[in-house]
């Protein structure tokens, strides 16, 4: 059976975002029994059950990008290579590198980035709702982008969604802005006494400091394996956007979103507002006034959560496992 590496970055300054995407997708390619993933990881090796289902390839964040896929490729027959990269690593030499991998006939996939290598990439696939492809329309590679491109895992049913006492908080894998030092007192002070608020710290989290008199009942969750449970199991959530906001969507729970990066994600913020799957917050300040209000406005949750469910009817990593198949296919 043909061979596909899969490859990232990982560490608590990066996160785990890449890394999710590419579990997605390796569990519906290793679920439709085609191709064999493996995993090619630069930086620090998280502790997941799913990863340990897979061939994991484990470097310093440090190696030399390039010289490393290609020490791989000497002794493995990969047919595919998957690159889900930060924008901000490892580069030189890439256009040298791809144009080596195109020679041996291995199959060249991009995960949000490297657009600027459309000519010569096989498949660039942008898991956005905000991406204009028309203003790449000059682009060789097959490109592709939509509500129907996140790739993430669905791993049990959604359900009718129930108003309740129920938070869950979501600051992701690395908590790089570290939200967790003073986000516990924030929503102490200012949410209803009779809630319950679930915290998540991911892997790469340092622990959240809870206040030591609380009003709200506080559970704390380290780096669970799998969020599904306690997604579907909230009534509210709030978190940060990124992978994590997604996967909420899935399953429609009423969410607020946010990001604490500064105007980083401005763009898509302010596009997002205007779908209607989520109340979209700025600045942390706002949203948790803004998830107070939620909690009380049953009609505006359980809108949120419909539409949430409509936009994220499609499986993301099935469509893209779809589209490898088929160019390999080809090849």
């Amino acid at each position: 059976m043909s061979k596909i590496l899969l490859v990232c970055y990982t560490s608590p300054k990066i996160g785990l975002g890449h890394l999710s995407r590419l579990l997605a997708l390796a569990q519906t390619l290793k679920k439709d029994k085609k191709v064999v993933p493996e995993f090619l990881i630069f930086g620090n090796l998280i502790k997941k059950d799913e990863l340990g289902s897979f061939v994991t390839h484990n470097f310093s964040i440090q190696n030399d990008f390039s010289q490393t896929i290609q020490g791989l490729l000497e002794n493995n027959n990969f047919k595919a290579i998957v690159f889900d990269i930060h924008q901000n690593y490892n580069k030189n030499n890439l256009y040298k590198l791809i144009t080596k991998l195109k020679k041996k006939k291995i199959l060249v996939i991009s995960i949000d980035s490297l657009i600027e290598y459309c000519d010569i990439i096989d498949l660039i696939w942008i898991p956005s709702f905000n991406f204009d492809t028309t203003k790449h329309s000059n682009c060789k590679s097959l490109l592709r982008s939509g509500w129907d491109t996140y790739l993430i895992q669905k791993r049990i049913n959604h359900e009718e969604w129930k108003p309740g006492s129920k938070i869950l908080v979501l600051t992701g894998g690395s908590d790089i802005s570290n939200l967790g030092k003073t986000l516990p007192t924030q929503l102490d002070q200012i949410l209803d006494k009779n809630l319950e608020v679930h915290w998540v710290k991911g892997p790469l989290s340092e622990d959240p400091i809870i206040p030591e008199k609380c009003k709200l009942k506080w559970i704390f969750h380290d780096a669970p394996q799998k969020l599904d449970e306690l997604i579907v199991g909230s009534n509210y959530i709030l978190t940060v956007f990124g992978i994590s906001f997604f996967e909420v969507l899935q399953y429609g729970i009423p969410t607020i979103v946010f990001s604490p990066y500064d105007n980083k994600d401005d763009k898509d913020l302010l596009a997002l507002s205007k779908e209607d799957v989520a109340k979209v917050s700025f600045n942390l300040e706002t949203a948790i006034k803004e998830l107070s209000n939620l909690i009380i406005d049953e009609k505006l949750a359980k809108k949120l959560s419909i539409n949430a469910l409509k936009k994220m009817s499609v499986n993301g990593s099935e469509k893209l496992s779809k589209e490898i198949h088929l160019l390999l296919n080809r090849s």
